[in-house]
């Protein structure tokens, strides 16, 4: 199988069981629309959320969490129920996928989404995912597809055949649909340039999930990101990236392009803060970690001659940081930026819990590493 071998050094461990289940139908569970920690949007949007149900699940993330991912990414979207003065009602179709793909929730209301029926078993082609995920999105003749749709693929990364994908996602690229994944293993293949190359061209981002509170952190990402281009016009070509404690992103610089920003919203109090920056087309990288607000340099290095590079940093109050990684290399080579904190916490953007606005007593939620059982409420913290 397709073993995403070339950067191991950004595998580390999944997250703790979340498992939910309905006492009737298992409605996805919604945010609080009024929650204002993640950007905000004003809807109007077409999501197909991709995920991987190969067998290879069973031992690369036993405990579903990329289905947890995925309902928490689902709850995140505006509902018909929510839609307001302002704002528009989002689309949503959910695509289940092994040796094929089926569309399991046909494109409709975030409200009505299910995710039931998603197991471990089978083969993995990602390339029929995200082919029937476009196939949703543009079912209707004259609805607007371009700048205006998105497809999120959570899955572990063991397929076999790399051109299908490529071709899919260049059909999203010229469809205008911004493609993000979400990597549960996190090895790209040797020579998956062109992959991940593909994925940016979307305007989407790359991922791999690689701490404990990562997925959780992946959702935040892609929102921050900007689902599409109603969200962020800019998508991976221009502007700061924010950073998650623990994941790792894909990015592309040249000499000729300005230096790629990501930022981080340090607590203080003697966090200590880990960034490593991989270079994965044999550049030579600097890497530059800035305070935003006084404008002064922290810390320069540059990648060693296996192109790898750590910078550790260690914040004694609250700061606003800028993390910039450039070139002399007139090239465009693909790099990735990981990030760890002590405090073990994602950036500025915690979401808030998702509820069920109308269906509450039917959702329950078991934390197996809390041994916490609760009714799901919305709830900013």
């Amino acid at each position: 199988m397709f073993k995403f071998a070339a950067i191991a050094s950004l595998a580390l461990a999944l997250p703790a069981q979340v498992l939910s289940v309905g006492i009737e139908h298992k409605l996805a569970p919604r945010a609080d629309p009024d929650c204002t920690q993640l950007p905000t949007s004003n809807g109007g949007r077409k999501i197909a959320i991709v995920v991987d149900s190969s067998g290879s699940n069973s031992y690369t993330d036993p405990s579903d969490l990329r289905i947890v991912a995925a309902k928490n990414l689902n709850g995140l979207l505006i509902s018909k129920g929510q839609a307001s003065a302002g704002k528009q009602s989002d689309l949503v179709t959910v695509v289940d996928f092994d040796y094929s793909a089926t569309v399991i929730y046909p494109l409709g209301d975030p409200a009505g989404a299910t995710f039931d029926g998603i197991d471990a078993s089978g083969g993995t082609d990602i390339a029929s995912g995200v082919e029937a995920a476009i196939d949703e999105l543009t079912k209707n003749q004259g609805d607007v597809t371009a700048g205006r749709s998105g497809i999120v693929v959570l899955t572990d990364g063991e397929d076999s055949y790399l051109d299908p994908l490529l071709e899919q996602l260049a059909r999203a690229k010229k469809l205008g649909i911004r493609v993000a994944f979400g990597f549960l293993s996190p090895q790209p293949p040797s020579g998956a340039s062109d992959l991940l190359t593909a994925i940016l061209d979307t305007g989407g981002i790359y991922s791999t999930i690689t701490s404990d509170q990562a997925q959780e952190a992946f959702v935040n990402l892609v929102i921050s990101h900007g689902l599409t281009g109603l969200d962020n016009a800019s998508g991976s070509a221009d502007g700061p990236t924010a950073l998650y404690a623990g994941l790792a992103i894909a990015g592309n610089v040249s000499s000729t392009s300005s230096p790629k920003t990501f930022t981080y919203s340090a607590q203080g109090g003697g966090e200590k803060l880990n960034f490593t920056v991989d270079a994965l087309s044999g550049q030579s990288l600097d890497v530059k970690l800035r305070d935003t607000k006084s404008a002064k340099d922290i810390d320069t290095i540059t990648t060693d001659p296996s192109g790898h590079a750590e910078l550790l940093y260690t914040a004694s109050q609250a700061q606003e940081l800028a993390l910039e990684v450039s070139t002399t290399n007139v090239t465009t080579g693909l790099f990735t930026v990981g990030f760890n904190s002590s405090l073990g916490r994602v950036n500025r953007t915690n979401p808030c819990k998702p509820t069920n606005t109308t269906n509450n007593k039917y959702v329950l939620t078991f934390f197996s590493a809390a041994v916490k059982l609760s009714l799901s409420s919305a709830s900013c913290s």
